[in-house]
């Protein structure tokens, strides 16, 4: 029954005509459509007269979307008939004239290389700001343009970097190109992150055991692979102290390369405070290496030629647990 009243409905619009049509609401299909959005709407498709409540609410009906750029489509009575069926529109309130079929084809334009980096590097930039740290951004070279629909009320670019994080060397933003509101396309850019940071260096070569300071050592800006915090980056850190290697000119500092003065040499006669309980018994031994204020040393008891083992409590001080 439901196929039987759309043949005589579509019967009916083909021949067309008649005090039968009077007060109906005509749509007269084009025969060449250009559409601006990313889909065609029945107004795109027909003049609709005369003009009203329904004539605007049966023109915002959606047909479909929009041809791809390059292609045509063509669109018959018939298509339209069915579309607006679908739509629930009452086929017997309307009539449809002019031509057969509409050739609809898509508006396209180009929207720049140039136009999607600079949409790229103001989300970039704003991110890195958020971050922080010194970096210094390479961008993309011949990005290519994309066409895209102008939209029928607008088409705009809205960026963002992807994962909201940067690498430690690059970086990708997503620009999506928004027609009338609704994603058309997403580009990515990619751009490649030098990061750079302020470092100790080595001015000279240093012996070990050497005093730290500006004499021989510079605060420098270095690239940087990887955002590593290993390397020391304030005169503080080093203040006071020495290296504890032998150490090239040119070398980034590390925590292992410096290290507290000694208090105790090798070799020096220090005061051993042997603890044992409440018992504290005081001696002399030999030191067998270098130590810092609560560093360890190993010991050779004068008299028993025994060896121990201590931590540096002050200059020639070493206290004994037992």
């Amino acid at each position: 029954m439901k196929i039987l009243t759309m043949l005589l409905t579509l019967c009916a619009f083909a021949g067309g005509g008649g005090d039968d049509d009077k007060g109906k609401l005509e749509l007269r299909l084009k025969p060449n459509v250009s559409v601006r959005g990313l889909d065609v709407t029945v107004a795109e498709l027909c003049e609709l007269s005369p003009s009203g409540g329904q004539a605007v609410s049966i023109g915002r009906l959606r047909f479909g979307p929009a041809p791809t750029n390059g292609f045509a489509r063509n669109v018959t009575r018939t298509e339209l008939v069915q579309t607006l069926a679908a739509a629930g529109v009452d086929l017997t309130t309307v009539k449809i004239v002019g031509a057969d079929e509409a050739m609809v084809q898509a508006v396209v334009v180009d929207v720049s290389g140039q136009e999607m980096l600079d949409a790229a590097a103001a989300a970039l930039q704003a991110q890195l700001q958020l971050e922080g740290g010194d970096v210094e951004v390479e961008a993309p070279r011949n990005l290519k343009l994309v066409q895209a629909p102008p939209g029928r009320q607008s088409l705009e670019m809205s960026a963002r970097v992807r994962g909201n994080q940067t690498g430690p060397n690059g970086a990708v933003v997503d620009v999506d190109l928004l027609v009338d509101g609704q994603s058309f396309r997403k580009v990515p850019v990619q751009f490649r992150l030098q990061r750079y940071r302020t470092v100790l260096k080595t001015a000279t070569q240093i012996r070990q055991g050497s005093p730290l300071g500006p004499d021989n050592i510079a605060l420098v800006r270095e690239a940087m692979d990887q955002g590593s915090s290993m390397w020391l980056d304030r005169f503080e850190q080093v203040d006071g102290q020495q290296a504890s290697r032998n150490l090239q000119p040119g070398q980034r500092l590390t925590l292992g390369d410096v290290a507290p003065p000694a208090l105790v040499h090798r070799g020096d006669i220090v005061t051993v405070v042997l603890t044992r309980g409440r018992v504290k018994v005081t001696s002399r031994a030999l030191a067998n290496n270098d130590a810092p204020l609560g560093g360890r040393v190993t010991l050779t008891n004068l008299e028993s030629r025994g060896l121990i083992t201590g931590v540096v409590h002050g200059a020639g001080l070493v206290v004994v647990q037992q």
